[in-house]
């Protein structure tokens, strides 16, 4: 179509902005939470300092030794992390379900995820939303010693501080021994070929060791890691220091937090600290009832993603016929603000569960088009350019919700089509917005496409919506260009009432009518050479 959106954006709709912006406002979640759940320890026998900041994320790695140690454990741990109140916590060497249930129970405002095989999670669920977790590496058993890694993605938010991260908790070989030595160093190669194979996740590599970062290279068996230009350790400052030692019977330092390229700035301004509860408790005391570790806690803080209106769901391809589903769906955004603006941390979701954080700097200039996509290689997905692959988000052939939101909850866009009800439903067509400034969850706003792309499919990835039966909208002898005689023949239609035989629309407002008003748009644009 024509460019009117330059002109159309000074005849917004007000009423559909209205209902779309300011209903959402109300889903904000505040900072710190008003739903805060309370924490009631089951003792208080010790005043550890609390580490909790409502700006910060916190991660500890905690290392229970055999868990639970003593009769009252469930009930010393309970207060150690009520006290300390950290975001998130992995634990290692949990070796009994029945009373990590237990303990899970005692701290409601914790969620708990138990792998089964030693290694679980505890994140503080006013702030930290679990997207999933699996376990890691199913065909490296002997290298990580059957303790198979627990991988949680975790979305943080409070208010408009949001940050999407990918824990991964890891209890390596334990030993001195060669072979030993050996199955750390495997597992240090794994590890480090994962991180390779996601440069843009955040992820924190967190758990037992079983050995030192500052060891030379011939004695390091975990230096496929510590030599990783992808991989820096937040525990590298204190490493060194028996003081801080984390094994403290040795004293060694074997219990780390690594992260990833993307986190690389977060290590400039956060903080890294072993927390000697045994300070607290007493050493014989805690090493003989609680663990033989201290934890370890590495706290950063987290900006705000900026939360700006503009975005619109302009394009969908729901259901390719060229090629599969699987690989062929895409979704074009636009923006029609003033501003440029980044999608990174903003979340692609639907109303039934699936939802993709985007984890790149996606700038979307105005005017302009973003594809977002499920299949990046063009043999693949029908010949599309795409500009990011989402994962754990697909389209349905039928119903289905595309909604674009802040971490905090605000929608910042939603189109839920309706199986061809009043939605264009054609497989192989993609569903296009008439004009970005049309209320684009209204299905008369959308038409099918039929134009060809690519491999054969219909659609304007990337590109301006337009009908191969009017390239331009307002060009009513279909010239190519805009004149007098444009409005001279929209003048004529509408006096007549014959617009609708034309074979270019003179439906200018996409009110389904044409009136003055389709006459008015048209003749400023073409004054004002912007049509």
């Amino acid at each position: 179509m024509c460019n009117i959106n330059k002109i159309m954006k000074t005849l917004v709709n007000w009423t559909a902005v209205i209902g779309i912006i300011f209903p959402a406002w109300g889903f904000m979640q505040e900072c710190p939470p008003a739903d805060t759940v309370a924490v009631n320890p089951a003792q208080n026998n010790w005043n550890i300092p609390i580490e909790n900041q409502w700006d910060e994320i916190e991660v500890m790695t905690w290392n229970l030794k055999v868990f639970p140690l003593a009769n009252n454990t469930v009930n010393y741990v309970n207060e150690i992390i009520s006290d300390i109140l950290p975001d998130v916590i992995a634990f290692q060497e949990i070796n009994n379900s029945t009373a990590f249930n237990s303990l899970a129970s005692s701290l409601p405002a914790y969620e708990f995820i138990n792998s089964g095989n030693g290694l679980a999670l505890a994140v503080r669920s006013d702030v930290l939303e679990i997207i999933s977790y699996t376990t890691l590496f199913s065909g490296a058993g002997y290298e990580f010693a059957w303790r198979y890694p627990l991988k949680v993605e975790l979305s943080w938010v409070c208010g408009l501080n949001s940050a999407a991260i990918q824990i991964i908790n890891v209890h390596l070989k334990s030993g001195g021994d060669s072979e030993d030595f050996d199955r750390r160093y495997a597992s240090c190669e794994i590890i480090s070929d994962y991180v390779s194979d996601h440069p843009n996740d955040n992820i924190i590599i967190l758990g037992d060791y079983n050995d030192e970062i500052t060891d030379s290279q011939n004695y390091n068996s975990l230096w496929p890691l510590v030599s990783d230009d992808a991989i820096e350790f937040a525990t590298d400052p204190i490493a060194n220091n028996n003081y801080y030692a984390s094994y403290p019977s040795w004293p060694s330092f074997i219990d780390h937090i690594a992260v990833s390229t993307p986190l690389f700035d977060e290590l400039t301004i956060g903080n890294i600290k072993t927390i000697r509860v045994d300070d607290y408790t007493g050493y014989s005391f805690y090493h003989s009832n609680i663990s033989d570790h201290r934890p370890v806690i590495w706290s950063f803080s987290v900006e705000p993603v900026e939360l700006v209106y503009g975005l619109v769901i302009n394009e969908i391809m729901q259901n390719p016929s060229a090629v599969s589903d699987a690989s062929g769906e895409w979704i074009e955004i636009t923006n029609i603000s003033n501003e440029t603006i980044n999608l990174h941390n903003l979340i692609l979701r639907d109303d039934g569960g699936e939802q993709h954080i985007i984890s790149e700097n996606i700038y979307v200039v105005p005017d302009s088009f973003i594809v977002m996509g499920a299949e990046t290689d063009p043999d693949l997905n029908g010949n599309v350019n795409i500009d990011y692959e989402y994962s754990d988000f697909t389209l349905s052939n039928l119903w289905d919700e595309v909604i674009l939101e802040h971490p905090s909850g605000v929608i910042l866009d939603e189109v839920r089509y309706d199986n061809g009800e009043t939605f264009p439903d054609e497989e192989g067509k993609s569903m296009m917005l008439m004009d970005p400034d049309l209320g684009n969850n209204l299905g008369d706003s959308w038409i099918a496409g039929d134009v060809v792309f690519g491999a054969g499919d219909y659609g304007t990835p990337g590109s301006e919506n337009y009908s191969s039966d009017c390239l331009n909208i307002g060009d009513m002898n279909n010239d190519g260009g805009y004149n007098v005689l444009d409005i001279i023949l929209l003048v004529n239609c509408v006096l007549t009432e014959t617009c609708e035989n034309i074979d270019c629309s003179g439906d200018l407002n996409h009110d389904g009518s044409y009136n003055i008003l389709d006459v008015v748009i048209l003749a400023n644009c073409i004054l004002a050479d912007n049509c």
